[in-house]
This record gives C-alpha cells, structure tokens and sequence, in this order.
C-alpha cells in the first residue's frame, strides 16, 4: 500500500512566484521534488492556497483560514 502525504499549505505550497504571480511548473515546485524522490514509497497530495494562514481569519480573503479546513 501506497502511503499519502498531504502538503497542506500557503502559497509556498502551491508555488506562488514573487514579483510576477505566476506559478512553479510542476517539476519546480518543492511539492513536485518531494513527489519525484518519494515516487515509489509516497503519494503527495499538494493543496496550497495563496493567503492560506491558520492564525486568523483575513476580512479581505474569506476562506483562507486553513485551521477551519482540518477539522
């Protein structure tokens, strides 16, 4: 059986380029590093949102609140 690894996170996750607002290509991103090294032995679920905190909750991005997904 196939382990799953869930990368829960922000825009670090989903592969946000500063300056520009582009993202990573999928080899680029650490998400998709991870995948390639852990191929054989993980499965890596990428879920990253720009803005994702689990601190608070931002008035001007509703939903970003991450901690409110994991429950």
């Amino acid at each position: 059986m196939v382990k799953r690894v869930l990368c829960y996170g922000n825009s670090n996750t989903w592969g946000y380029i500063p300056g520009i607002g582009e993202r990573l290509d999928d080899d680029s991103r650490w998400t998709g590093i991870l995948a390639r090294l852990l191929e054989k032995e993980c499965q890596i679920i990428e879920e990253g949102l720009n803005g994702r905190t689990i601190a608070w909750d931002d008035p001007t991005h509703p939903g970003r609140n991450g901690i409110k997904y994991l429950l």
